[in-house]
């Protein structure tokens, strides 16, 4: 219905057109003046009619090859996300390891700057972006409530007793949870004594973020034997492909086209580790 409208109005336009070219052209011949004058009135009204409709067609082949070559990007992009997510993401854990006092958070996050959200090309694990120091430690050090989110309140789930994170070459920083007021503890370190890894990384290639889809590892290591004990790939993409119109902040709506699909929970990465590495259990807490 719609359609056939336009094709209507498209129409009467051009009869318009027509009709107004037409009338100028007779104008111009009708006029007083010689022969000579009258064409060539008439010749330049024709050349100015002429020029209309050949830049009105040259724009048109322009904005459908533009939305043709928008729509075939899209389509790659998805079929590219989808390809992602059936052959690389998910979830692997190769062994469980009880009563782990702590860990060593081996590449703590950054919090990124509004322009690196936008930017198509930034590094930062747009899956796995939640949290960052100190609120990405306390997510390991504190108690989390029977729907696994952190809380102040002492419940049976207890956190790990610290998390090591390095300070410089040969020194690290350890975290301990004041349970009392939920405030950090640290101390200096010259020997790193967990003996297992957690890190992140962003695993995204440049056909990734071509099609504005990002890759992101987390992945916990047993530094004695360097054996992976457990591994998350996820990945998402921003289907608006880098609009900010209205504000739009791209890798962070993106977090909602996921696979796996993201928890509104800002300790998903502790709830993984923790599948892997179960905390042990102090006496000391049992109340």
């Amino acid at each position: 219905m719609f359609s056939s409208e336009l094709k209507i109005l498209g129409t009467l336009f051009w009869l318009a057109y027509v009709a107004v070219a037409g009338g100028l052209i007779y104008a111009a011949v009708r006029k007083p003046g010689s022969l000579r004058g009258k064409v060539s009135a008439a010749v330049v009204v024709v050349l100015a009619f002429s020029v209309l409709p050949v830049i009105n067609a040259k724009e048109a082949v322009e904005r459908k090859l533009a939305q043709a070559e928008s729509a075939k990007y899209r389509e790659a992009a998805w079929a590219h996300f989808r390809k992602r997510c059936k052959e690389n993401a998910g979830e692997k854990i190769g062994k469980v390891i009880e009563d782990v006092e702590g860990i060593y958070l081996q590449r703590p996050r950054e919090k990124p700057k509004v322009s690196d959200l936008r930017d198509q090309y930034w590094m930062g694990d747009p899956y796995g972006l939640v949290t960052y120091p100190p609120a990405e430690i306390s997510r390991y050090l504190n108690y989390l409530d029977d729907k696994g989110i952190p809380t102040k309140k002492r419940t049976a789930r207890q956190g790990f007793k610290y998390v090591i994170t390095r300070r410089l070459v040969g020194q690290y920083l350890e975290y301990r949870l004041d349970v009392t007021n939920e405030d950090l503890i640290t101390r200096n370190l010259e020997i790193q004594p967990s003996r297992y890894s957690v890190t992140w990384s962003d695993i995204s290639t440049d056909e990734d973020r071509k099609y504005w889809v990002a890759g992101g590892q987390l992945r916990i290591v047993d530094l004695a034997t360097t054996e992976v004990l457990g591994e998350r790939i996820g990945y998402v993409i921003e289907s608006g492909f880098g609009s900010t119109a209205g504000g739009r902040v791209p890798w962070l709506i993106a977090r909602r086209n996921a696979c796996p699909p993201i928890e509104r929970n800002v300790a998903k990465d502790r709830l993984f580790v923790e599948r892997v590495l179960r905390p042990m259990r102090r006496e000391s807490d049992d109340k």
